[in-house]
C-alpha cells in the first residue's frame, strides 16, 4: 500500500505518517496550486490512496488573507481532484478529504451528518465548496469526506487548545 499524503507536515499530517509505519508514504511537497507539481507527484508514485491535508486552517489566517485561503483551500483541491481524475481515470484511487466541523452553523444540538451545511467562517465556505466540487466529481474518484470537528496537539502554535492551555497553567 502506497499513500500519498498532501499536508504532511502539518500536525495531523505528522500524526498520521506516525500511524502509517507499516506503508509506503510518499508527501506531497509540492505546490498544491500548481496542476505540474501534482501531476509531477502522482506520476512519479504509484499511489492507492491520497490523504488530503492541505489548507490553511487557523481562522485568524484565513481572514487575513481571504484570497490565499481560497486559492488553497479551494483551487487546489480542485486542481488534486482534476488531476487524480486525469492520472487514475481507468481506476478509481482512494481519495480522504479532511474537511471540517466550520461548514455547520453553531447548535444547541448534537450535529450529525444530516444536518444542513451552513458555514460559520470563510474558512468553512472554502472547505464546503472543496466538497461540493469532490462530490460533482465522484464518477471518477472512490472519496470520504471527513469533517473533523476537533484535533489538538501540544506541537500546534499557542492558539490552539492543547499549547494554549499549557501556556495558561504555566503563566
Amino acid at each position: 500500500m502506497i499513500i500519498g499524503i498532501t499536508g504532511s507536515s502539518s500536525v495531523l499530517g505528522f500524526a498520521l505518517k506516525e500511524t502509517f509505519k507499516n506503508f509506503k508514504v510518499v508527501n506531497f511537497t509540492g505546490d498544491i496550486c500548481k496542476k505540474k507539481d501534482i501531476n509531477s507527484w502522482l506520476g512519479e508514485n504509484n499511489l492507492n490512496a491520497i490523504i488530503h491535508l492541505a489548507a490553511i486552517v487557523p481562522i485568524e489566517k484565513v481572514n487575513k488573507n481571504r484570497y490565499k485561503a481560497k486559492k488553497i483551500n479551494f483551487y487546489g483541491t480542485k486542481n488534486l481532484v482534476d488531476c487524480v481524475k486525469k492520472t487514475f481515470k481507468n481506476s478509481k484511487i482512494w481519495f480522504f478529504y479532511a474537511s471540517t466541523s466550520h461548514i455547520y452553523k453553531f447548535s444547541k444540538k448534537k450535529i450529525n451528518e444530516k444536518f444542513k451545511p451552513n458555514p460559520i467562517s470563510f474558512y468553512g465556505k472554502t472547505k464546503l465548496m472543496s466538497e461540493n466540487y469532490i462530490k460533482k466529481n465522484e464518477k471518477n474518484i472512490n472519496y470520504c469526506i471527513g469533517r473533523i470537528f476537533s484535533f489538538t496537539s501540544i506541537k500546534q502554535k499557542k492558539s490552539f487548545l492543547v499549547p494554549g492551555l499549557v501556556k495558561k497553567l504555566k503563566d
